[in-house]
């Protein structure tokens, strides 16, 4: 079967959505989230992704076309959940401390339960954004979304007197996001500290600091 032939079908089987199909495609881009996570994403090929799916390279190419494509899924995935995790925060009604605990806590929980595909975003955030192009300006404007969407919390908290004003949001931002992504570093399933352990005392570490209670 030609390339072509094999790209038409893959095609067709994205657009019919089976259920099946989708499901190997999925066990494939988590198989290659941790490839990509062990030997890096420029080390790793598509036989190496292959071999660790027990898929033939021919067979591969039915459900992706490329390790770009991969990539792209993986981080399209990552994203996606943590997007709709913190705006989910954001319209709790709720005290701004309570928000800013439950925004820590879906962003470590991320790491757990979509590991390793958050490591592998957060790795290769930098090279993405150096590409250019549609996709990674995508990606860019999802990060910016995100990252707006913890802005509108903490902001909500200088307002209702619940964090200091004495600190600037943009700053106490990039604190907490450094804080948490520095776990691509060392977090991985089964690590000493149980996921809610280490959200807990991050949310202590952050709030102890920027709130006014």
């Amino acid at each position: 079967m030609t390339v072509s032939g094999i790209e038409a079908r893959r095609k067709a089987a994205l657009e019919d959505g089976n259920e099946s199909y989708l499901a190997r495609r999925d066990e494939i881009i988590r198989a290659a989230a941790h490839v990509f996570r062990e030997r890096g994403v420029e080390a790793t090929t598509l036989r190496d992704i292959a071999e660790a799916t027990n898929t033939d390279r021919a067979s591969l190419y039915y459900y992706v076309s490329s390790k770009e494509e991969v990539l792209r899924e993986i981080v399209r995935q990552a994203l996606g959940r943590d997007i709709a995790a913190a705006e989910k925060v954001r319209r709790r009604r709720a005290a701004t401390p309570d928000k800013v605990r439950a925004l820590i806590e879906a962003m470590v929980t991320s790491y757990a339960d979509n590991y390793p595909h958050m490591n592998v975003y957060i790795e290769d955030l930098r090279r993405i954004s150096r590409q250019g192009g549609e996709w990674a300006e995508d990606i860019m404007t999802r990060t910016r979304r995100y990252e707006s969407v913890v802005h509108s919390i903490l902001e909500q908290g200088r307002a209702d007197g619940s964090l200091r004003t004495d600190v600037r949001v943009e700053i106490a931002a990039l604190a907490l996001f450094g804080m948490v992504n520095w776990m691509h570093r060392w977090y991985h399933p089964g690590a000493t500290w149980a996921p809610r352990e280490i959200a807990d005392t991050y949310a202590k570490i952050f709030l102890q600091g920027y709130g006014t209670g």
